[in-house]
């Protein structure tokens, strides 16, 4: 019997950002790549489709980093810290440095992204009907005008495509929904990503990009990063997942290509559907290109 060699996962340069896309899963060696404070979250959510979103991106997305890492994924220590009050129980997950991690997980789509050195948010978001007054608690005046002169068979869409956006932008800085997504003003939905404005305190005085990603159907999906531009790739989590399983304990993770710093930069796949022009704001809010 032939036996299918483990997935390689290239090892990421300066300037990458790798995306991963998978499915919900929640097999029980899965949660056996999940660290106690992962498995007790997983635990402590009722709904079955959620445990499992849940269990598939974490356990993708330390499958992913042991691999850049080349250590096995029961070695792999994650922190998490939050930006505003500091706290080690909450907050974005970090990895190793220069590693730089963001997950996701709505309806049917689990997203993982890896980037080397540059902060990066990612948000991926079904395509489902929204209460009235959520539009008002998330979107600007400006945005609430756009959204209200899209057809009405466009609005749903087109609303979910404006979160995804704000809390790419927002995962990327760290700040996550402590600040109200309304205090920032991104583009229309039918027009290319950018940051317009952000309101309030807390702007971020770096540049942040802004990319729309192709989630597939029913779904939205956008990545932000900060300072720089990003090189995207995208991959499949779910083949990854299932060639990586472990046959018992102490299985190593699949292997990167080559060294972090090594590997030449890796274009952006035109079949890939992510936009890959990005767009800039300054400290103060002017766009520039």
């Amino acid at each position: 019997m032939t036996v299918a060699p483990r997935p390689v996962v290239p090892a990421l340069r300066r300037g990458d950002c790798q995306l991963w896309w998978a499915s919900g899963r929640d097999d029980p060696w899965l949660r056996t790549l999940l660290d106690d404070r992962e498995r007790a979250r997983a635990d402590r959510l009722r709904h079955p489709a959620a445990r499992s979103l849940y269990v598939g991106a974490h356990a993708l997305a330390r499958t992913v980093i042991a691999a850049q890492l080349n250590i096995s994924v029961r070695e792999l220590k994650l922190t998490v810290e939050c930006k505003h009050c500091g706290d080690a129980t909450h907050g974005k997950p970090r990895p190793p440095a220069p590693l730089r991690l963001s997950l996701s997980h709505s309806g049917a789509r689990v997203i993982v992204a890896l980037a080397h050195s540059t902060d990066i948010g990612v948000d991926v978001e079904e395509v489902a009907p929204h209460a009235p007054e959520t539009v008002e608690k998330a979107l600007a005046p400006p945005e609430r005008a756009s959204l209200a002169a899209l057809p009405a068979a466009e609005r749903t869409a087109g609303f979910i495509r404006y979160w995804t956006r704000k809390e790419a932008l927002l995962k990327a800085t760290g700040d996550g929904l402590a600040v109200p997504p309304a205090l920032l003003h991104v583009t229309a939905p039918d027009t290319a990503p950018r940051l317009l404005s952000w309101s309030g305190p807390g702007r971020p005085r770096l540049p942040l990009r802004l990319y729309d990603l192709d989630a597939g159907t029913g779904h939205r999906a956008a990545l932000a990063s900060v300072g720089a531009p990003v090189r995207l790739t995208h991959h499949d989590g779910t083949a990854l997942l299932t060639t990586a399983r472990p046959d018992g304990p102490g299985t190593p993770a699949p292997r990167p290509a080559a060294p972090l710093s090594s590997r030449t930069p890796v274009p952006v796949p035109a079949h890939a559907g992510a936009s890959a022009s990005p767009y800039t704001t300054t400290s103060e809010g002017q766009p520039t290109s």
